[in-house]
């Protein structure tokens, strides 16, 4: 396994966000991590990245304790968070070259321009980030988290707010990491389109507890289905 989240419990003030969260991924998995807004998706990801504590419960990563070892995990995981900021006076080169000093990899023309192929905005490098599309940013953002390396790439809502053209865009780029480089995804979401084509596995959380697990392969019955009888929520 290579994440294994184990009674994890997170409380703000009263109000508890994780409830023993229990789960695991496998290496190479594109893990969806599926849930309504609330229900503790984004508070999970800033543990699993060590952005913050947990109250208790353990989280281990290729091995190693996130909480005991937090310097060692952040070198072989990265993550694109739900709010995402951009140097938009940059160009596309600059904000990668920039980033690959703060990560002392160092990379050299040809890497990043490799990188910027590799996820679909090759000829837009010397482009101002100011004039890309959301869609573009996404992929650029992605392009970001690539920089390390990572074993675990771990996503929140990397599509909210895209049109059906740049969602199926930014799967699409996913799958093709996956394969390619055999990336474990961890993707953290509310939309449900495509989740099936795209997930191997998938988990969904309500009030901060695990309420259905399955291999994709073999589930019985719709993802909007499952999703909506497990969560027992409204429309979303």
């Amino acid at each position: 396994m290579i994440v294994k989240v184990e009674n994890l419990v997170k409380k703000y003030d009263v109000h508890t966000v994780l409830d023993g969260l229990n789960f695991s991924v496998k290496e190479g998995d594109i893990f969806g991590f599926l849930g309504p807004n609330g229900a503790g998706k984004t508070t999970t990801i800033r543990i699993l990245t060590g952005i913050m504590k947990a109250d208790s419960g353990n989280v281990i990563i290729n091995g190693y304790n996130v909480f005991n070892e937090p310097m060692t995990v952040k070198k072989i995981i990265n993550a694109l968070p739900e709010s995402n900021g951009y140097y938009e006076w940059m160009t596309a080169y600059e904000y990668l070259e920039f980033f690959s000093k703060l990560y002392e990899e160092k990379m050299s023309k040809h890497e990043i321009n490799s990188l910027l192929e590799a996820v679909g905005l090759n000829g837009k490098e010397g482009y101002l980030i100011r004039s890309y599309s959301r869609g573009m940013k996404q992929r650029l953002g992605i392009a970001r988290a690539l920089i390390n390396k990572p074993k675990l790439l771990l996503l929140d809502e990397p599509t909210n707010g895209l049109d059906p053209k740049g969602r199926r865009d930014i799967h699409d780029l996913l799958v093709d990491l996956n394969r390619k480089h055999g990336t474990t995804i961890f993707l953290s979401t509310h939309l449900l389109d495509n989740v099936e084509r795209l997930c191997n596995k998938i988990a969904i959380i309500n009030y901060g507890k695990i309420v259905w697990t399955a291999e994709v392969k073999d589930m019985k019955g719709s993802i909007e289905d499952i999703f909506f009888m497990s969560t027992k929520e409204g429309t979303l």
